[in-house]
């Protein structure tokens, strides 16, 4: 029998997460704005901040350090990134694979304290 996608999310996020308590914080904020990229691209009607911007919000609220932030924006692997904001999302119970919840989601966290919905705008 095969892990469920949620169980092998689970196990990555975990697996990211605990390899060390500074890499953690960057992989919950990058897994945040991942997942507010991912809603963006979905939802209608639904943005996020630039890569730019979203550093700002992490050195500003989270307290990361700025120049990670960019090394990790600009050379970081893609599809590791997009990973983590498919991990996000099915942490928070939702998934790009339901558009209309996804949405709905996004729409009720959208400009909140939300770890994702400080990052998305409904317009």
């Amino acid at each position: 029998m095969q892990p469920s996608r949620f169980t092998v999310a689970l196990f990555l996020f975990l697996a990211s997460a605990t390899a060390s308590t500074a890499q953690g914080k960057y992989d919950v904020f990058w897994g945040q704005y991942m997942a507010s990229a991912l809603i963006a691209e979905t939802c209608k009607g639904v943005t996020t901040y630039s890569g730019h911007n979203a550093v700002s919000i992490g050195v500003a609220r989270d307290g990361l350090r700025e120049q990670r932030l960019l090394r990790i924006l600009y050379y970081g692997n893609r599809e590791n990134l997009r990973r983590l904001g498919h991990i996000t999302l099915t942490m928070s119970g939702v998934s790009t694979d339901d558009p209309q919840k996804l949405c709905r989601y996004a729409r009720k966290i959208a400009r909140t304290d939300d770890g994702i919905g400080r990052f998305l705008r409904v317009n």
